[in-house]
């Protein structure tokens, strides 16, 4: 097998160019949506957000993962004003293997992301009136004691179901990749070719539709100031598994490619999850 790390696609090696902030006064109130993990039963359950968030100089990737769990979603999970507007509140961390990419980032580029926080509303109203309470801004405020103030942030429609197999829950690992498409190419032609041109390579090769349990994509939703423009979930029985999947030839022959067409590389990034830590949601 082709070295594991060095020789990821290029398109997972890149330093994205455009951080924003969501988990404060800046919001911008937009619409989201997704289902609520890749074994459940589907249908509209409102908005989606995903914030990629990597810890802040000085800050340990353990001192990140407990005080992103232990204290800063205990502060939704546990003061009902915030927690009432929430559905499903849960956190992908980053698994340890996948830190080894970090020494391959291009000089100047610090660390890579250490996890991916998701959020599932019923409504944008719900989403909106979040913000709205007063303990959010103290929980906003929060998140300069461990994190970045960079995020990558999007928010998206009911998820595209590419791939699910009844074994998706024995997941070990899971992708998270956040994408932009490139520069010129029409919205909803991007949109359109994720879905059914991409989409359909993992549908219809069985070297990429084989190693996968499960695969998502989260169309975001149309808006002039997105920076981002969805979010894509695959599921592996394990991370050698997902490095094991890029050593086909239909990675170099197919997936390479049309990545290039349609995908904004200085706008794309990836992390290696563990299963997903669910805060609360579908009790």
């Amino acid at each position: 097998m082709r070295s594991a790390i060095s020789h990821l696609p290029r398109w997972l090696h890149n330093e994205h160019a455009g951080t924003n902030r969501w988990w404060g006064r800046s919001v911008v109130s937009l619409r989201v949506c997704s289902a609520i993990n890749c074994c459940a039963e589907r249908g509209t359950v409102g908005i989606k957000l995903f914030a990629f968030s990597r810890r802040r100089n000085g800050v340990t990737v353990e001192e990140f993962q407990q005080y992103w769990e232990g204290v800063h979603a205990r502060q939704v999970a546990d003061e009902p004003s915030l927690r009432r507007h929430v559905r499903r509140y849960e956190l992908n961390h980053r698994l340890q293997e996948d830190y080894a990419r970090d020494r391959f980032r291009p000089e100047g580029a610090g660390a890579g992301w250490d996890g991916v926080a998701v959020l599932w509303f019923d409504s944008p109203a719900d989403f909106e009136a979040m913000q709205a309470e007063p303990a959010f801004g103290a929980h906003a405020g929060d998140g300069a004691e461990f994190r970045d103030e960079a995020q990558l942030v999007v928010l998206t429609r009911d998820p595209e179901v590419i791939v699910s197999k009844p074994n998706c829950g024995d997941a070990g690992a899971k992708m998270l990749c956040i994408l932009r498409r490139k520069a010129g190419l029409d919205l909803a032609k991007f949109h359109e070719h994720w879905l059914r041109h991409h989409g359909g390579l993992f549908r219809q090769i069985p070297e990429l539709y084989e190693p996968l349990l499960a695969y998502e994509q989260n169309h975001g939703v149309p808006a002039p100031d997105a920076a981002f423009d969805g979010v894509t979930e695959q599921w592996f029985h394990s991370y050698r598994s997902f490095l094991a999947s890029l050593d086909v030839e239909a990675v170099e022959r197919d997936v390479n490619p049309d990545l290039a067409y349609f995908l904004d590389p200085a706008g794309t990034e990836f992390i290696m999850a563990a299963p997903p830590t669910v805060v609360f949601g579908d009790e």
